[in-house]
């Protein structure tokens, strides 16, 4: 079955299944996460594990809102137990306080989620909470007002790997310099996508070239690409082929999820579509077997996570805020 047709499948699932008060966006999006695998009684078991999440969250913890159906879905994912999962993100934001940590609220959660999920489940070790602010603090030398909470999760995912601090600020500044020169707009967009474009091979004028060529691809088929699908963009930078193969082939996905009823925002498919791209080069990378290979293949699975965790989390906002001014009027 296409990557498509076994999300749209899987989204139906859960959809048929559904709370009355649970926007089916969130839904969209857990069943990104769900796709590629085969889970028996998916939908009854994600509902018990969001509510697992929501009972220990309580009424004012960050998991106590609908971005807790993705992340019961990343743990359901790689078979882990929502409990035991939860406590160990809570280990960590502890770790986090105790090293002067500036608070995060939900990107706070996401990036501790990201480590313990590397972590197959497990509280990290210190050196990669350590790393974690090491990262956030290199990142805000180069630019003091970008850098804030919402880094949070890409910092994680940075932190995760062996890479030197030092080296990664670098790399990431370079990359974000290339890509002012070739004319995108300063900003967090643009700081978000030098973040994701430092984890290819390219050298940095190559990263932006890369990023470029992609853009140029969506651009001439009909698709403008604002700031904010930079991020999508950047992730499709990093699978293998052509951009305008890639591009053909997303652009196809979009049209595809958004004849399937209930129809979704154009902007919503294409983060789907992508997340999808992505999903299907971390499938064809799985038989390859050279350490190059397996740690593309464990950067584009750990970067699904993160860009399904940011899509969930920025839905759950536009929900938060609907129902708080239905309510005040």
């Amino acid at each position: 079955m296409e990557t498509v047709d076994r999300y749209l499948a899987r989204f139906e699932e859960l959809r048929r299944k559904k709370r009355w008060s649970t926007d089916t966006n969130i839904l969209r999006f857990a069943a990104l996460a769900l796709a590629a695998n085969p889970i028996p009684d998916a939908a009854a078991r994600l509902e018990a594990a969001s509510e697992e999440l929501r009972a220990l969250a309580g009424w004012f913890g960050k998991l106590n809102s609908p971005i807790r159906y993705v992340v019961a879905a990343m743990i359901l994912r790689k078979g882990l137990r929502p409990g035991a999962v939860y406590d160990a993100v809570v280990e960590v934001q502890k770790e986090f306080r105790a090293r002067g940590y500036r608070r995060g609220g939900v990107s706070e959660v996401l990036a501790a989620l990201l480590l313990v999920l590397q972590s197959d489940g497990k509280p990290p070790k210190p050196v990669a909470v350590d790393r974690l602010g090491a990262v956030l603090a290199r990142w805000k030398q180069d630019h003091p007002f970008l850098t804030g909470h919402d880094d949070y999760p890409m910092a994680a995912l940075h932190a995760s790997r062996d890479d030197d601090v030092e080296s990664v600020g670098v790399r990431v500044e370079r990359i974000y310099r290339a890509l002012r020169a070739k004319r995108f707009p300063m900003g967090n967009a643009l700081q978000l996508a030098s973040h994701i474009l430092a984890l290819g091979t390219w050298d940095e004028n190559g990263a932006a070239a890369r990023f470029e060529d992609m853009q140029r691809a969506f651009r001439d088929r009909g698709c403008r690409i604002g700031s904010g699908l930079y991020d999508e963009v950047a992730l499709l930078a990093l699978t293998a082929g052509a951009p305008v193969a890639i591009a053909t082939r997303v652009l196809a996905d979009v049209e595809r999820l958004r004849s399937a009823k209930p129809r979704p925002a154009a902007s919503i498919a294409f983060s789907i579509a992508a997340g999808l791209a992505l999903s299907r080069e971390a499938e064809r990378r799985a038989d390859l077997a050279s350490p190059a290979d397996a740690a593309a293949l464990a950067a584009a699975k750990a970067l699904l996570d993160a860009q399904t965790a940011a899509m969930a989390a920025m839905a759950g906002a536009v929900v938060a805020t609907s129902a708080a001014t239905a309510a005040s009027r």
